[in-house]
């Protein structure tokens, strides 16, 4: 039996730098299992190339989609047929499956599914939708986003021949107010026609009166002429009778004179009879002047009525050019007013057919694509990971062992 002396009762003195890791230890574990590291590695990598490269190749289908627009607002706003969060939500919802999967074949498959899973994203500070989905079958999928894109296109259009149509109502009832328009127009200007040809017509006619007036005046002013003539032709006559009769008068007196005869007596006797039918002659002469001159002054009475007749008729005309020169101004504002009007009504028409013009449905910005490379298995990614992880997992192994060789050696050491 051996001897045991007091220190060996005694436990051994406690080392308070014993558990610490030093650097330069943990450098050597590295070192020491390297190998055990590097083929850990290797084996994880090469284990999820393997993996990756016998998995199903998965490709995207992507589409951009952007909600067209519907009006501009008289602020300047637009307007789109609906937002990209609802058109998001009706695409994830599952909304359009029965239109997706239409005429939709998935072989190796004995039930055809119900729904179709795509992936839709908004690109920040836009409207644009970018629609995804994956699938290992190429010409599937790109029948599947076409029948995406024609579903969006059939949903909203409905939408759109809603607003299209009301649009088509408005235009439709504003041609009918310019076609009222046109009537009321040509009607006012067949009335300013008609008035005008019917006020030429009465003036012409008054004209004509003026003319027979003035053929009337002139006339009577020849007959004055005329009467003036006899007048100083009868004047003349008187004169001339006058003389005469101061001659026989002149002759009588001396014969009464002179020494009586018989032949004196008669002489004076004749001359006494001459002198008395001169004077009645002059009397007559007289008489046919005063007659004369009072057919003139009937004359000029007469003139003077022709005279007011034709200012009448004068007036009459002015006044019959001036209503129908007020009557032709009210007509033409009217007409300048429908015109106006009618102006308005085709400013709004184009407007409404530039409106029209402008409603959009959903705007297919980029056509359905498959990706250049599979979306799924991501190979270099897969490798990349399993690399890391075996990495970890090998140096966490080298330390675990290298922990339980240095615990079995202080064991067998007490």
């Amino acid at each position: 039996m051996d001897k045991r002396y007091p220190s060996d009762m005694q436990p051994p003195a406690y080392d308070p730098y014993e558990d610490e890791i030093e650097l330069m230890d943990l450098l050597k574990v590295l070192w020491k299992w390297k190998y055990l590291i590097l083929i850990g590695t290797l084996v994880c990598a090469v284990a999820a190339a393997v993996v990756s490269l016998n998995m199903t190749k998965v490709y995207g289908i992507t589409t951009v989609l952007q909600p067209g627009m519907l009006k501009v607002t008289e602020d300047g706003k637009t307007v789109y047929i609906d937002s990209p969060e609802n058109i998001k939500a009706v695409i994830e919802t599952g909304a359009l499956n029965g239109q997706v999967l239409k005429n939709v074949q998935f072989p190796d498959t004995e039930e055809q599914p119900t729904s179709v899973e795509f992936k839709v994203t908004i690109p920040k500070n836009t409207n644009a939708l970018e629609v995804v989905y994956e699938t290992p079958y190429v010409d599937i999928g790109l029948q599947i986003m076409k029948n995406l894109n024609e579903g969006l296109l059939e949903r909203y259009n409905r939408i759109i021949k809603l607003y299209r149509e009301t649009y088509e109502d408005d235009i439709r009832q504003k041609e009918k107010n310019v076609f009222a328009m046109n009537e009321k127009i040509a009607k006012l200007k067949n009335d300013i026609s008609g008035a005008e040809a019917e006020t030429a017509a009465t003036i012409k006619k008054l004209n004509n009166q003026k003319s027979t007036l003035e053929a009337q005046i002139e006339a009577k002013k020849n007959q004055i002429k005329g009467l003036e003539q006899r007048i100083a032709e009868v004047e003349s006559e008187i004169g001339r009778i006058s003389k005469n009769s101061d001659l026989l008068i002149s002759e009588r007196n001396k014969f009464l004179g002179s020494k009586q005869t018989e032949h004196n007596i008669l002489s004076a006797v004749i001359y006494s009879n001459t002198i008395q039918q001169n004077i009645s002659y002059l009397n007559d002469l007289r008489s046919t002047i005063n007659s004369t001159k009072s057919q003139i002054y009937e004359t000029q009475s007469a003139i003077e009525s022709l005279t007011n007749k034709i200012k009448d008729l004068a007036v009459q005309v002015e006044n019959l050019k001036e209503q129908t020169r007020l009557k032709n101004e009210s007509l033409a504002s009217e007409v300048l007013a429908f015109e106006n009007e009618r102006k308005n009504i085709l400013i709004d028409i184009q407007s409404l057919n530039f409106k029209k013009s402008q409603i959009e449905n959903i705007q297919i910005n980029k056509a359905p694509r498959r990706s250049e490379s599979p979306v799924k298995p991501k190979t270099r990614l897969n490798v990349m990971l399993a690399g890391v992880v075996g990495l970890f997992l090998t140096v966490f192994l080298s330390f675990f062992v290298e922990y339980i060789s240095k615990y079995r050696n202080r064991e067998s050491d007490e």
